[in-house]
């Protein structure tokens, strides 16, 4: 079985209560921002997300969803978080490379990019409508997957 300090706190993680521990804040400041921040019950208002849209090269435009900044700060602990447990799950399993590149940290665009060049094709996609379509359950659903195999493969 792999121990790692960090997954094992988010695993045994059960409540509001010990992932507000994890992000250093108050339970009551997560609980506002994830279930009252922009919904009827928010008496000042505040919208979670910020809307606006920005050109594409190929034409027409695309929305982007701008999370607050107090949201953001949120995201950006759970993103250091999720690093960590990956990084010491790939440093027991001695584990140097990854199929993916995609939001990785440390790597640039132009990391991304060397990766193709000198390619004779290269397949590029746009997902529509990607990040909505990721709700609470699949995002569980992931993190449960992968717990089962981080600790049932050797």
């Amino acid at each position: 079985m792999i121990y790692t300090p960090n997954l094992n706190k988010l695993q045994t993680a059960t409540t509001l209560q010990n992932i507000a521990y994890l992000f250093e804040m108050k339970p009551s400041t997560l609980s506002y921002h994830l279930y009252i921040l922009g919904t009827d019950r928010d008496k000042k208002h505040i919208n979670k997300y910020e809307e606006f849209e920005i050109p594409k090269k190929s034409g027409g435009v695309r929305k982007i969803l701008a999370p607050n900044e107090d949201l953001k700060l949120i995201q950006s602990k759970l993103s250091k978080l999720l690093y960590e447990c990956i990084e010491e799950i790939n440093l027991k399993r001695d584990i140097k490379g990854n199929l993916s590149y995609g939001y990785q940290k440390g790597l640039s665009t132009l990391h991304h990019a060397k990766i193709h060049s000198k390619k004779r094709f290269v397949f590029n996609i746009d997902l529509k409508d990607f990040f909505n379509s990721i709700n609470f359950g699949r995002v569980r659903g992931f993190l449960f997957l992968t717990t089962i195999l981080t600790f049932n493969l050797k």
